[in-house]
């Protein structure tokens, strides 16, 4: 669907400051540039020619400068070859023709030509042009001696250059432009991606204690009323919680630890009846990238024990650095491994976590294990965090 145009406060079109500004300067520009084409204008006023010629002269000049604006409107490199293709064989015949029959200096419009096809064409089209133009420049003009000739296609070559120069400064600027928005474009994507994944992480593993609660207290308040209360107070600790994860992710600040989700994951593992093996040196001594990156590994293998594993045992494994520099979490657990609705490899959880492993150079193993269950293993080297 076509984008609108942009209103003003008044109501009316909105243009960005400097658009009609620089419209107007381009237009002068322009104008200024067609003053040099009083010299063949004078001269053939004041050759006293024949009618015929005066006729032919001034038909042919308001063809060539109608050509010659309606080519040089735009922006360079812009311009549709429907439309510069005609303007720039209309001036080359006008200033063949005029040259040969009314004035040697109209050959001054191989200047202008050479203008619209350095500031539109691509250098391989315009650079063979440019040539063609100086040629003629100097070829028609060859009998009225070698200064005269040679002047015009000196004038020809030198503005040619220059604007086939300045066309290719002209794309640069604008591939840097679009270049510099699609920058923009991508990072409010990866922006997008990262606040999507962290909004999967942290609701999926809340909401699910959220459901194991809700069920275990459901089930446990006709009976055993204490303890179900107990349930439901820890139930809305856990709403409480998610909230303030939400509110922190939204603002881009939220970083979970290792311990807080080591103790998530062990009431979260006791409401749905898993044992938890934990395994963790009592100093760490990781770096913040690293130990956030272990922690949402944490988060995620919980989360996928309880939803998919249907285990009775679960080992959570923290291995600080070691001699070859690398620190790892593991989970693993007794249930179905990769069958009937276990974790592949290929979640939306899991596609999150290896590009937050991705980004610290870490590597993500998961998989069903030889004896039953399923593991998931996430290694970073501390050199590569630290850079």
């Amino acid at each position: 669907m076509p984008k609108p145009f942009p209103l003003s406060a008044e109501g009316g079109p909105f243009h960005e400051p400097g658009a009609v500004e620089g419209r107007g300067r381009h237009l002068f520009g322009v104008l200024m540039g067609m003053a040099w084409l009083a010299i063949p204008i004078v001269d053939t006023a004041t050759s006293d020619p024949a009618a015929w010629r005066a006729v032919l002269a001034f038909v042919l000049f308001v063809a060539a400068a109608f050509a010659y604006l309606l080519g040089v409107a735009g922006p360079a490199g812009c311009q549709p070859p429907r439309r510069l293709y005609p303007c720039i064989a209309t001036i080359t015949l006008v200033g063949i023709v005029l040259t040969l029959f009314v004035a040697p200096s109209w050959a001054i419009l191989f200047t202008y030509v050479s203008v619209l096809s350095g500031i539109h064409l691509p250098p391989q089209q315009a650079g063979p042009l440019l040539i063609a133009f100086v040629v003629l420049a100097i070829g028609l003009n060859w009998h009225e001696g070698a200064g005269t000739s040679l002047s015009y296609g000196i004038s020809t070559l030198g503005v040619g250059a220059l604007m086939l120069a300045m066309g290719r400064l002209i794309n640069a600027n604008r591939q840097l432009e679009s270049a510099r928005i699609r920058i923009g474009e991508l990072a409010v994507e990866a922006e997008r991606e990262r606040f999507a994944r962290d909004l999967h992480d942290v609701l999926g593993h809340s909401l699910s204690v959220i459901t194991l609660k809700a069920e275990l207290a459901g089930r446990l308040l006709p009976e055993r009323g204490e303890e179900a209360q107990r349930h439901v107070r820890e139930l809305e600790q856990v709403a409480r919680d998610a909230l303030g994860e939400v509110r922190e992710t939204v603002s881009g600040y939220r970083r979970p630890t290792l311990t807080g989700e080591l103790a998530g994951a062990r009431m979260a593992l006791d409401a749905a009846g898993i044992e938890l093996r934990l395994r963790r040196p009592d100093d760490d001594g990781l770096p913040t990238e690293v130990e956030a990156l272990l922690a949402w590994t944490v988060r995620e293998g919980t989360t996928n024990v309880i939803r998919h594993s249907g285990a009775r045992h679960c080992q959570i494994a923290i291995s600080p650095p070691n001699g070859d520099g690398l620190a790892s979490a593991e989970i693993s657990d007794d249930g179905r491994g990769v069958n009937s609705g276990a974790p592949s490899i290929s979640g939306n959880g899991l596609d999150g976590l290896r590009e937050r492993a991705a980004q610290l150079a870490g590597r993500i193993d998961a998989g069903a294990l030889p004896e039953g269950g399923f593991s998931l293993r996430v290694t970073v080297p501390l050199e590569a965090a630290a850079q």
